[in-house]
């Protein structure tokens, strides 16, 4: 999609501060981990919230790179 009011560096802030924000997230359930055998269900919900994070990330990463070199290119 073509953006008309956002540029290139508003992009990059955009995905800077999400990338902040879900390495935060990511810390944060990171502190409170419950117990693979005293709660195993709390457990199995909060690894899926690690790795939707995670994933979350991994792409967010990837298109910085994107912006990274769209900026270089400039």
């Amino acid at each position: 999609m073509d953006y008309i009011y956002i540029t290139e560096k508003d992009k990059a802030i955009i995905v800077e501060n999400q990338l902040k924000e879900l390495e935060g997230n990511h810390f944060a359930l990171s502190l409170v981990e419950p117990s693979k055998f005293q709660q195993q269900d709390q457990h199995i919900v909060w690894q899926q919230q690690v790795t939707a994070i995670e994933n979350s990330i991994f792409k967010l990463r990837q298109h910085q790179m994107k912006l990274a070199n769209i900026d270089e290119e400039e």
